[in-house]
Order: structure tokens, then C-alpha cells, then sequence
């Protein structure tokens, strides 16, 4: 699924298609997310979901620099949707922004990123491989940590968009063993990952010695 273009968002996008909108505006708007996920308790899943869906979105959607943190709030407010159990209220997203947008604008919003992506909101992440990778091995809560916050940083790099989330979830395996355990080769014991017995996994190219 990962593969299919319609559920990824361009690689140039910043360039070829928002005039309004920079790297460094998008990279303030996710660290902001990142907050408001803390703030209200969410899945990492959920945010990272949100992200896609706003690269999606800008992908094909020009918008203004004021337009920007309503698409981010909308974006969660789908993804909470999605993954979480009891997800905010639309109200507390407008009150995270400190109204700066109404309840009207949100919901508005929200409907036009559904049309947008096609209403194809399923689309794996960085963390849906990190999950596949920690769930059959018995690392221990530091790597699952360091893990999960590499993760999130990748979100906030533009530059991350021109690689697959499972390559991305693969380099993010490959510096939080090397932090941990600096004098034992990464990959040592990890490529019957890609032999998981269902999908998502992890390439096994992604494991090979170089």
C-alpha cells in the first residue's frame, strides 16, 4: 500500500505547487502537532497519520500561510478519528489554536481534505513499521522510546518525503541500535524481520550488510 502513489504525497510539493507555504513553515507546524498530540494524550499513530495526511493534501492543494494551522488541526482531527478510542471534540481543536478558527472552519476543512485524498485515509506510516518491527522482538522500552522519537523527527524533515516510510522506519532501526549498542552491528539478529509471517514488514534490502 505504501507503494501506490495516490496515498503518498509528492517529494516536491514546496516547490511545484505551494507558493505561500516553506519547508520551515511546514516543519513549525508539525513540531506544533506534536505538542497538541502530547497535550491531548494521542496515539503516536494518530499523528503521524495527520502528517500524511497534510503532505497529501499540500501535495495537490496550494494554501495560504494562514491557512496552514487550520489544515493541521483538521488533519488531527481525522486522524483522532481514526485511531483513537475517544478522540478530541472539534471544539477542542479550535480551542488548541486558540480559536483562532471557529467550529465552522474546522468541520469545512476537514470535509475538503476527505475529498481531497478520496476519502483514503489508510495509508501505512514510519510507525506502522517501527509497530510490525517492535511487536515480534523484545527490545527494551529505551529502544521503544528512541525509536518512536527518531520517528518523529523524520516527521519534521520535507527532505524525508522522498523515501518510502518503511525505508525511513528501517534507518530509524539502524541509529537506535547503533545508540544503544555502539559496538554491535545494527542488523545482528534483526533480518528475520522481513520474514514476518503478514504485512507490513520491513524489505529485507533494507538488512543486508553493506
Amino acid at each position: 500500500m505504501e507503494m501506490q502513489r495516490k496515498r503518498r504525497p509528492t517529494t516536491d510539493y514546496i516547490d511545484k505547487v505551494q507558493k505561500g507555504v516553506t519547508t520551515t513553515m511546514r516543519a513549525v507546524l508539525v513540531d506544533w502537532l506534536v505538542e497538541v498530540a502530547e497535550e491531548y494524550k494521542l496515539l503516536s499513530d494518530t499523528l503521524h497519520l495527520s502528517v500524511s495526511y497534510i503532505d497529501r493534501f499540500l501535495s495537490v492543494n496550494p494554501v495560504t500561510r494562514s491557512t496552514l494551522q487550520l489544515l493541521g488541526v483538521s488533519s488531527m482531527l481525522i486522524a483522532s478519528k481514526y485511531e483513537e478510542i475517544d478522540p478530541p471534540s472539534v471544539d477542542k481543536f479550535c480551542t488548541i489554536t486558540d480559536n483562532t478558527y471557529d467550529k465552522a472552519e474546522v468541520v469545512k476543512m476537514e470535509a475538503e481534505i476527505l475529498k481531497s485524498l478520496n476519502f483514503e485515509m489508510g495509508n501505512p506510516t514510519v510507525n506502522t513499521f517501527l509497530r510490525s518491527f517492535t511487536d515480534v522482538t523484545s527490545e527494551n522500552q529505551n529502544f521503544k522510546f528512541l525509536s518512536c522519537y527518531l520517528a518523529e523527527l523524520s516527521l519534521l524533515d520535507y527532505d524525508c518525503l522522498r523515501f518510502l516510510p518503511s525505508a525511513v522506519a528501517a534507518s530509524v532501526i539502524f541509529l537506535a541500535r547503533f545508540i544503544i549498542s555502539p559496538k554491535v552491528h545494527p542488523w545482528v539478529s534483526f533480518k528475520y524481520v522481513a520474514d514476518l509471517p503478514s504485512p507490513p514488514f520491513i524489505p529485507i534490502c533494507y538488512f543486508e550488510d553493506h
